[in-house]
C-alpha cells in the first residue's frame, strides 16, 4: 500500500511539472478566426405510423469568430454547412410500405460561449450554444415556378424553382474538447459535441453527434 501511494505521488508530482512546463496561452483580449472541419454521426429516427427516417454519416465544414475576455471565457460566432443522404420508411397500409431516398441539407448558425479550464497553451474546453438550423429535405411539395432574379456576373435571369420540404429550427448543443494555442498567431482545437433540433413534424427533438476539428488565427 505504501509502494502504491507513492507511485501516486509520484505521478501526479510528474503531471503537475508537464503541465508548469507548457507555456501560457496567447489567448487573453485577443480576436480570433477559424475553419472547422465536422463529422456528422448518422441515425435512425422512428415517427408517426411506423415511419422511419436513416441519416448516413457525413463531412461537413464551418467557420467561426470569436473574442477571448481573457484565458479563461471566450464569446463566439460560428456558421456550419453540412450535407449528407437519408433513407425513408413509410407505412402506406397494413399490407405494404413505400422506401424513398433523399439529400439532407443543413446550415447552422449560432453564439457560443466557451471556458478553457487552464490558462495554458494547452488546455480543455467546455463549451455550449445556442442558434437556428436550416433543414433542406430537397423533397418537392409542388410544381416547378418561374421565377427572375439579378445576378451579379451574369446580370438578369431567369429559371425555374421547385419548393422543397425544408424548415428553420431552434438548435443548441454542448461539447468539450482539447485546445492548444501553437504560438501567437495560430491555434488548433478539436472535440466532440451534442446537438439537439426542435424540428416536431412526428419527430419532436432531433439529436445528433458532430467531431470538430479546427485551425484558427488570432487577429492581433
Amino acid at each position: 500500500m505504501r509502494g502504491r501511494s507513492l507511485l501516486g505521488l509520484l505521478v501526479a508530482t510528474v503531471s503537475l511539472n508537464a503541465i508548469a512546463e507548457i507555456p501560457n496561452s496567447y489567448r487573453t483580449e485577443r480576436w480570433e478566426g477559424g475553419f472547422r472541419f465536422l463529422g456528422l454521426q448518422g441515425q435512425t429516427l422512428n415517427g408517426d405510423r411506423s415511419s422511419q427516417v436513416r441519416i448516413d454519416d457525413d463531412i461537413g465544414f464551418g467557420f467561426d469568430f470569436a473574442y477571448n475576455l481573457d484565458e479563461h471565457v471566450q464569446m463566439g460566432f460560428a456558421l456550419e454547412w453540412v450535407d449528407t443522404d437519408f433513407r425513408t420508411t413509410n407505412q402506406v397500409d397494413p399490407t405494404g410500405r413505400f422506401d424513398g431516398r433523399g439529400e439532407l441539407e443543413m446550415t447552422t448558425m449560432n453564439l457560443n460561449g466557451t471556458y478553457h479550464f487552464f490558462r495554458k497553451a494547452l488546455t480543455p474546453y467546455v463549451q455550449g450554444a445556442i442558434g437556428a438550423t436550416y433543414l433542406d429535405t430537397n423533397v418537392p411539395t409542388g410544381p416547378s415556378v418561374p421565377v427572375c432574379w439579378w445576378d451579379p456576373w451574369w446580370g438578369y435571369y431567369c429559371g425555374f424553382d421547385t419548393p422543397t420540404l425544408s424548415d428553420t429550427v431552434f438548435s443548441y448543443e454542448v461539447g468539450a474538447g482539447v485546445r492548444l494555442d501553437v504560438n501567437d498567431r495560430l491555434f488548433m482545437r478539436g472535440g466532440y459535441s451534442q446537438q439537439w433540433l426542435d424540428v416536431d413534424r412526428g419527430v419532436d427533438t432531433l439529436d445528433q453527434g458532430l467531431w470538430r476539428f479546427g485551425v484558427g488565427w488570432f487577429f492581433r
